[in-house]
């Protein structure tokens, strides 16, 4: 069962098209990530699903329900955590929740309770009676899950929710948003960390100028370079000319350079470790190490844009 479906789905600003042409299908009770670069168009696909900005064609359904015609229906049933804190750092995390459940009309009875309960989850109970403008950035982000999640929606939006955190609020962040999903909450996830989307979830669409140039789950993704072989080879004093010649040798499908490090997505072929010990020999280059590793999701990106993410997602 589709718990999101968009058809044709486009954004525009004057003359840039932010999203293009987007067919999208999110199955009820997934962790689906979007996956790519700032400006891949993640955010705009979130806002317009979450009807915080305008569709400019096509269309999209939420939980049942036309995203432009029926916005409101859509609101009650989805809950959104922004990637820049968004409550009021002079509230207290008691006193957030209690202003976001009278904006939904709930009761104050079910408020106090929820807010208790939620709370707990998000492990801030300790801390319900301090203002939030003194928490950390984990702390802040744990409050946004905490507000998503008050009215009990059946869809959780994640724009970024790790962006700027430490490691271990980063870790904390994604094994509450793994336990939600776990208890059926359908969770769409955007984010640029390849590690991050790898882990966490079920199927990823990569995103990139606002178009999906692949969607499945991690390993399926691989597998659009795992048809080919990745090799690792560390040369002493390695530079472009060095690689340039590597890419000409005929199982070589393309070469790319970090430092001393060269990465090879070539052909599978008998003796390519032998065949390219003999070249570097007689280059007169020293080799160090050369090694098969296995592709990740960068790996697909970059094959698939022929540009590395790392400079996009700064």
């Amino acid at each position: 069962m589709n718990i999101i479906e968009t058809k044709g789905l486009v954004k525009k600003f004057k003359d840039f098209t932010a999203v293009d042409g987007l067919d999208l299908e999110i199955q009820k009770g997934e962790l689906f990530g979007f996956l790519g670069p700032n400006g891949a168009g993640k955010t705009t696909t979130i806002r317009m699903l979450t009807t915080l900005s305008s569709i400019t064609s096509g269309s999209a359904k939420v939980a049942g329900f036309d995203v432009k015609t029926e916005p409101a229906r859509v609101r009650e049933r989805i809950g959104v955590v922004p990637q820049q804190f968004s409550l009021f750092e002079e509230l207290t995390p008691v006193q957030n929740l209690w202003y976001i459940g009278k904006l939904n009309g709930m009761p104050d009875a079910e408020i106090k309770d929820r807010t208790n309960e939620l709370l707990k989850i998000v492990t801030l109970y300790d801390k319900k009676d301090v203002k939030s403008g003194g928490f950390s950035g984990g702390m802040k982000q744990r409050l946004s899950v905490a507000a998503g999640l008050l009215h009990e929606p059946e869809i959780l939006f994640m724009d970024e929710p790790t962006t700027g955190l430490d490691p271990q609020s980063r870790i904390a962040l994604r094994e509450l948003t793994n336990e939600l999903n776990q208890n059926g909450i359908t969770v769409v996830y955007t984010t640029h960390d390849m590690d991050e989307a790898d882990k966490l979830c079920d199927r990823i669409a990569i995103m990139d100028h606002g178009i999906i140039i692949a969607e499945g789950t991690s390993e399926q993704l691989k597998h659009k370079v795992s048809k080919d072989q990745l090799i690792e080879v560390e040369v002493m004093d390695a530079d472009d000319s060095l690689a340039k010649a590597v890419e000409k040798m005929p199982f070589v499908e393309s070469v790319s350079r970090d430092g001393n490090l060269l990465l090879l997505n070539t052909s599978k072929t008998e003796n390519a470790f032998f065949k390219l010990a003999d070249f570097f020999k007689k280059q007169d280059r020293e080799v160090r190490e050369i090694r098969i590793r296995e592709p990740s999701l960068e790996d697909v990106f970059i094959q698939l844009t022929k540009k590395d993410l790392r400079d996009e997602s700064g």
